[in-house]
């Protein structure tokens, strides 16, 4: 009996060393739907400038399942006084922007691959009236790339990723977002079938893993 017993138990352990040994073969950046790369900022006392540059999928759905990723563009504009138009041009891209009332300010998205270099010339044309203003990159030396944070998250949340990981072949989504504030962050966001968030908040230079949180969709 006692033999039996310590079979069974060898024979779970080798079950679990074998998925475990499985997942940390899996390379969950081939599950990345959404990789925001570069953020550009233009601020001063009246106008704000914010350019997000991404790889996300389309059409955008956070329901665990990856779909067709393409390069996007997203540009935010917030004025001290609202024009009745406002166009934007910038790197051969650009149109009228839209307003939306509920965070007041001006909006405009594109098909683009990510930018890459340091600034953005943005000219703005409000009610026919041009100005040009440089956006910066956040990015600075020693800021982790979309992929390494993925990586440090895995690293870090090594149990999730293996429940969520089925013959190989991981079984959710992963969202990641380049943040600013005084300095580099990222969001990483583990999406599963059922639409539940498991979300980290890591340091953009170190990759230690800052705050966590889990969603609902």
């Amino acid at each position: 009996m006692k033999k039996l017993i310590a079979s069974l138990i060898c024979a779970v352990l080798c079950c679990v060393a074998a998925a475990t040994g499985c997942a940390k073969q899996v390379n969950y950046l081939n599950f990345v739907s959404e990789k925001r790369t570069n953020v550009y900022v233009y601020e001063d006392d009246d106008v704000s400038i914010k350019v997000n540059c991404s790889y996300k999928e389309q059409p955008y759905s956070a329901d665990g399942i990856k779909g067709e990723v393409g390069g996007l563009c997203e540009i935010f504009v917030s004025l001290p006084k609202n024009p009745q138009e406002l166009e934007v041009d910038f790197e051969g891209f650009g149109g009228e922007m839209n307003y939306r009332a509920v965070d007041n300010l001006y909006y405009l998205s594109f098909t683009a691959e990510p930018f890459t270099k340091n600034s953005l010339e943005i000219k703005l044309t409000a009610d026919g009236k041009e100005n040009v203003y440089a956006a910066l990159t956040v990015l600075y030396a020693g800021v982790l790339s979309c992929d390494e944070a993925v990586l440090c998250v895995v690293e870090h949340a090594g149990t999730l990723f293996e429940s969520l990981t089925v013959n190989g072949v991981f079984d959710g989504e992963i969202f990641v977002r380049l943040l600013y504030d005084e300095g580099c962050y990222y969001y990483v966001g583990v999406c599963d079938k059922q639409k539940h968030v498991t979300a980290f908040l890591i340091d953009g230079e170190h990759g230690k893993v800052i705050a966590t949180k889990e969603t609902d969709g």
